[in-house]
């Protein structure tokens, strides 16, 4: 059996290039060419989990920690510009509906999270990614327009299910609604390309504005991180 540490696979890194990396974690050019530690510490955690068994993405997470605590704090800014972003980009893909307010903009949700750095006896707090959301008229969907902006949503739930190994899609409206739409009430579950699970919910929710459908994103949990 084959032991590995953290600094054998960072050395691995620094000697193989980025190239062999991708292909060996299955992981994208952005998490290989992240900056510093945060980048070594990142993709010896995947390589770390690809080689005991582990979810790639996860061991990602873990590993950024390890190549140190501003990598971790790094990940969690750039999860909320994403969703961010992603929101934005659903907006535009409704235009005019957007530019006369009949796109409903719910906030970009965070949550607190904390890491510690045992060799150091530090332990910090960030914001991370929890949700975002986006009331659409119902009368949109199946339109090119609802078509496009969910693909945006879509895919930044598969961005968030490869980083932190889980996501979901909560789809709601009023019960009303659902019944005038036949809209099955269910949960179902779908794989990325890398094999995370990304959960959808389609449940009635009179907190929805009448005539509306919200979309929301919803980030796996991320539990308190140790910095060994």
């Amino acid at each position: 059996m084959k032991l590995f540490t953290l600094s054998t696979l960072a050395l691995a890194v620094t000697l193989t290039g980025c190239a062999n990396v991708q292909q060996a974690t299955g992981l994208d050019g952005k998490a290989v060419s992240a900056a510093g530690g945060a980048a070594i510490g990142c993709v010896g955690g995947a390589l770390l989990a690809r080689v005991t068994g582990q979810n790639a993405a996860a061991g990602c997470v873990v590993g950024a920690v390890a190549g140190g605590l501003i990598g971790y704090e790094k990940a969690r800014q750039d999860e909320i510009s994403a969703a961010t972003r992603a929101q934005q980009e659903a907006i535009a893909a409704l235009a005019p509906l957007s530019a006369s307010g009949q796109v409903k903009v719910g906030a970009v949700r965070t949550v607190e999270v904390t890491a510690t750095d045992k060799a150091k006896n530090e332990t910090k707090k960030y914001q991370a990614f929890d949700s975002v959301s986006l009331d659409i008229p119902i009368a949109q969907k199946g339109t090119p327009e609802y078509e496009a902006a969910i693909g945006k949503l879509k895919t930044l739930a598969e961005r968030v299910a490869d980083e932190r190994g889980s996501s979901k899609i909560d789809i709601a409206m009023t019960a009303a609604d659902a019944r005038a739409n036949k809209l099955t009430l269910e949960t179902a579950s779908a794989k990325t390309a890398k094999g995370n699970t990304v959960t959808v919910t389609k449940a009635a929710d009179n907190t929805v504005q009448k005539g509306f459908e919200r979309i929301t994103v919803r980030a796996g949990k991320l539990e308190q991180t140790v910095v060994s």
